[in-house]
């Protein structure tokens, strides 16, 4: 079996399609120049959640409507009703320099789990914010982020990183990234 670059986990073909996939939906709606990056811990287990997913025939469960809403508001989007807007919001979230990834890029079940891959690839994290995304600034979004928080010190990139309180964003409270990050459009 195959050692997946996204989680560093033995994999099948079918997983790899699945990272592929999302990696590809992602960079359809990745800015030319990132504002702010915003690294989540790890995306969703059901395609229909993924942030950057449009299928008009997929129905997002209510915490990934949720999590979408939460990051529209960066967006400047109050409510979207339904999948027809998804593309709209995404397009703007990518006109306003944002743009959302993830530590371990595929989905983890077992929050230990995910803690220890969060852990395992910060290194990797880092190397790919220097290298490929190079944003203004960076946003961690969930607490299993905050095991990146001295990588990104130690790198040098402290006084680019948003946290809230010192602490990465819970998503209930990622609205309060709304007025730095509206500072930062265009």
């Amino acid at each position: 079996m195959p050692v997946c670059d996204g989680c560093g986990r033995n994999v099948d073909e079918a997983h790899i399609r699945q990272r592929i996939e999302r990696l590809e939906l992602a960079t359809r709606f990745r800015p030319i120049h990132i504002g702010v990056l915003l690294i989540d811990a790890a995306p969703p287990a059901r395609t229909e959640d993924f942030f950057y997913s449009i299928r008009r025939d997929g129905v997002r469960s209510a915490a990934g409507q949720s999590y979408f809403d939460a990051l529209a508001k960066l967006a400047g989007v109050e409510v979207v009703t339904g999948p027809a807007q998804r593309e709209s919001v995404l397009t703007e979230f990518q006109r306003r320099g944002l743009f959302l990834t993830s530590a371990v890029e595929c989905p983890v079940g077992d929050s230990d789990e995910l803690r220890s891959a969060v852990r395992r690839l910060a290194p990797t994290v880092l190397r790919r914010a220097q290298t490929s995304y190079k944003p203004k600034h960076i946003a961690l979004i969930s607490e299993p982020t905050s095991d990146l928080i001295e990588t990104f010190r130690t790198a040098g990139w402290g006084d680019r990183v948003i946290l809230d309180h010192g602490a990465p964003f819970a998503v209930e409270s990622i609205g309060k990234l709304l007025i730095f990050a509206s500072t930062q459009a265009g």
